[in-house]
């Protein structure tokens, strides 16, 4: 970064910058490859590309997985590829044949006695793997810091929303025009909100977020000193006789993304139309939500009611981002598409506890190579478009580079310090 604070805008346009990145940062960090529930049964594979890197992720046992380059040691073959089971045998190359065991061992060869020279133990590179909350994660430097060193303090953060306790309930996965940072940067601050989603203030206080950095991460929400009030942004100067909290108690449930939407939607109209007598209607709201969910079965040990209408919204960095709630979490994956600095894979996981005794079943993925061919709601939908203008805007011979604020964009500025650590000579 520049020492005058602009960030270069050659950090987002440029293919030289993504190189130093391909071989300096994403080789070096954790990264979640997939979740835990996509592994169920001994066989099953993801494959996770990262740039021109594939790798595989393979149940090799119950408790035990395996992450290897997915590359045949013949003529350099890639396996398998996206997600499925593994035939009994193990995995066979479909060039030549070769034929390899779950954890990696070259254990056939077609017309092996015409290999005279071949060492009798190759097998497929190994790559670090580890789990936390349900997520797997991959590092393709074998001397790596151990994975709960790197993601300090999240664990403990995030301990009560029992992460590993959550299952799919959607998985979608598109391609924006815009390097993996642009798309980042659009939902690790709230400072947009008021020019990107102006019909959301009449319900949204934009301007109390608390901006948190880690070592590495970084986290907004709510301050932890302050209980969550029912007002609009202070930006549209509404006089407080004249706020409807019903209404924006209805608005901020139907945007919370909980476990089971349409019973918390009655509730609030339940008590829209009986106002409890003596307390606010926030704070009831919140002890029957705890209430709601207690009888569903849910573990809510470390929750407090303030939980129940709030977020935290986190930054796994690198390339990991969004709210998580009581019961559900909204993550977006984000991750260069191959080796172009102006494309990006973004994938949307809705995460949620599944209700106790019912069967859950992984949701179909869904693929939509152009963004714009499916409606993803307005919210979205604006910021998408954002994304796609600011990367068409950073390419202009007049613009220099970013001019953040500090405060409320002070995520993003931490992320270029975290990835300028990586890239600094060793």
């Amino acid at each position: 970064m520049a020492g005058d604070g602009l960030i270069a805008k050659e950090r987002y346009t440029s293919r030289a910058f993504l190189d130093r990145e391909m071989e300096r940062l994403w080789p070096r960090v954790w990264q979640i490859a997939c979740r835990e529930e996509e592994l169920a049964a001994v066989g099953d594979y993801v494959e996770y590309t990262i740039g021109d890197q594939s790798i595989l992720i393979v149940r090799t046992a119950p408790g035990e997985l395996r992450a290897l380059v997915n590359a045949c040691l013949h003529r350099g073959t890639r396996l398998l590829e996206g997600y499925g089971r593994v035939r009994a045998e193990g995995i066979r190359c479909p060039y030549h044949g070769w034929g390899y065991a779950l954890d990696g061992r070259l254990c056939d060869v077609v017309d092996r006695h015409e290999f005279p020279d071949l060492p009798a133990d190759l097998r497929l590179g190994a790559v670090r793997v580890d789990t936390w909350g349900g997520f797997v994660f991959v590092n393709l430097d074998p001397d790596a810091e151990p994975l709960l060193r790197f993601l300090d303090p999240l664990p403990e953060l995030l301990a009560p929303y029992r992460l590993h306790e959550m299952r799919f309930r959607s998985y979608l996965t598109t391609i924006l025009p815009a390097n993996w940072k642009t798309v980042i940067d659009a939902f690790n601050e709230g400072y947009h909100v008021q020019g990107t989603h102006p019909q959301t203030l009449p319900w949204v206080d934009d301007t109390s977020l608390a901006y948190e950095q880690f070592h590495t991460h970084a986290h907004y929400g709510r301050l932890a000193s302050a209980r969550r009030q029912l007002r609009p942004s202070p930006r549209l100067g509404v006089r407080p006789e004249d706020v409807d909290e019903g209404q924006i108690l209805a608005a901020l449930v139907a945007g919370l993304g909980g476990a089971f939407l349409k019973e918390e939607r009655a509730l609030v109209e339940e008590l829209r139309a009986a106002p409890p007598p003596g307390k606010s209607l926030l704070a009831v709201y919140q002890e029957r939500r705890m209430e709601l969910m207690r009888s569903r079965g849910f573990d809510l040990t470390g929750l407090t009611p303030d939980h129940m209408t709030s977020a935290d919204d986190v930054y796994w960095f690198p390339n990991v981002v969004g709210p998580i709630y009581p019961g559900s979490a909204i993550l977006f994956r984000v991750r260069p598409n191959g080796l172009d600095p102006e494309s990006t894979i973004k994938d949307t996981w809705v995460l949620e506890w599944p209700r106790p005794g019912q069967p859950w079943q992984m949701p179909e993925r869904r693929f939509f190579p152009d963004w714009t061919a499916r409606n993803w709601g307005e919210i979205t939908t604006q910021d998408y478009r954002n994304i796609v203008r600011a990367q068409l805007g950073m390419k202009s011979r007049g613009f220099d580079g970013l001019r953040l604020n500090p405060r409320q964009e002070g995520n993003i500025l931490h992320m270029h310090r975290v990835i300028d650590r990586y890239l600094a000579p060793s």
